[in-house]
């Protein structure tokens, strides 16, 4: 599991993803601020009452990228986002 930050190189249907993620101080949720070359930097973050990963609407990214990064950070848990 990612402590608090962690370089991301990673292939999702033949376009690669370069950039990096760290945890950011929440108290109510465990969250990542994730950084992209090309995209805008969004967050992701589990949610403790469903216990399902959500990321900020403007993540305007491919879902499989995005579910690529949330197996990378808690790979224990099923990247299903809300």
């Amino acid at each position: 599991m990612l402590e608090n930050y962690s370089t991301l190189q990673f292939n999702v249907r033949g376009k690669i993803f370069k950039g990096f993620c760290m945890r950011i101080q929440d108290d109510f949720h465990e969250t990542y601020a994730v950084i992209l070359d090309g995209y805008h930097s969004f967050c992701i973050w589990l949610d403790n009452k469903s216990e399902k990963w959500c990321a900020s609407k403007n993540a305007v990214i491919d879902p499989d990228a995005i579910d690529e990064i949330i197996n990378r950070i808690s790979p224990q848990t099923p990247a299903s986002i809300a």
